[in-house]
């Protein structure tokens, strides 16, 4: 949410937050995270299928029959719980697909065009910043010296601008997990917290740009960054869009406004990780409470597929 929307101070006191109590992520990042859950599914006598998208959910009759991935293979199931935008589950995904109120409403459930655009830069060192002490690197760093920057960015996203000014977020993850990078390496992972989704001219023709710019915007606070840098990778809307099959490259699948937080995620009636099909449960970033790796949504999706099932 942007500052000049109703509740978008919610958000400064998240990020205050951060300071206060601390961030966590798994040793050795998502992947980490990734390994480990897989460790345990496997001693739990899971079967687990990548590179397998689902085509669609058959549901007639009202009540969940069976999964369909893509290339053709048939999974026979009274459950399944997704974590994909909810909206594409149930009206895409669902066979046939929800009709009526529910449908009505999941279909309306907002999505801006304001997302992130990340750089993840690979270095020799971390950020020089002039009169830097031990910690500064512990967590994020937040290039946003006036938040009218950021109310502009917002605006300029909003209408397909990149914006002039790049509000920047640094991440320096590798000063606390070594796992992270060769000895005597780091990694530096870029944020820009209001960017266009759609880009006028496209983002092929503006990626350069927006890379250059955030980068700057680091040498600016960082004097002799750029020459630390040994790799470079922008991971632009776009491609979250066509590699990792967001909707509208929205990480949260559906705007974090204050209507669709919580017991409103992604709408009331829905919020209880039940869809209105029998053996159908929502979870992800897209349901209760919210987005961010929290583990929460798939906690509430579980407990609920296991009140049902006694």
């Amino acid at each position: 949410m942007g500052p000049s929307l109703p509740g978008g101070a919610l958000f400064g006191f998240w990020q205050a937050a951060y300071h206060r109590f601390g961030q966590w992520h798994a040793r050795g990042g998502a992947q980490g995270l990734t390994d480990a859950l897989l460790v345990r599914l496997a001693g739990l006598g899971v079967e687990v299928r990548c590179s397998s998208p689902v085509a669609r959910v058959e549901a007639p009759g009202g009540a969940v029959q069976a999964v369909v991935t893509e290339d053709g293979d048939r999974l026979a199931t009274s459950a399944v719980v997704t974590t994909v935008n909810p909206r594409t589950v149930l009206l895409d995904l669902l066979d046939p697909p929800l009709g009526g109120r529910d449908a009505a409403d999941i279909g309306a459930v907002r999505r801006g065009n304001v997302v992130q655009a990340l750089v993840h830069v690979a270095t020799d060192r971390l950020p020089p910043y002039p009169g830097s002490r031990l910690g500064d690197w512990n967590g994020l760093q937040s290039y946003l010296d006036d938040i009218e920057v950021l109310r502009r960015a917002w605006v300029e996203s909003e209408a397909g601008l990149l914006p002039e000014d790049l509000p920047m977020y640094a991440f320096t993850t590798s000063a606390l997990d070594p796992t992270l990078a060769p000895p005597g390496q780091h990694t530096v992972y870029l944020a820009c917290p209001a960017a266009p989704f759609q880009v006028r001219g496209g983002w092929e023709s503006c990626r350069e740009r927006f890379v250059e710019r955030a980068l700057d915007t680091v040498e600016e606070r960082a004097p002799g960054f750029r020459s630390s840098m040994v790799g470079v990778h922008a991971w632009t809307p776009d491609r979250m869009q066509a590699e990792g099959r967001w909707p509208g490259a929205h990480p949260m699948h559906l705007d974090i406004a204050l209507d669709q937080l919580g017991f409103f995620r992604p709408t009331p009636r829905l919020a209880g990780h039940r869809a209105p099909i029998a053996g159908l449960y929502l979870s992800g970033a897209g349901t209760a409470p919210s987005g961010g790796v929290s583990g929460t949504p798939g906690r509430l999706a579980a407990r609920a597929l296991l009140a049902d099932q006694g």
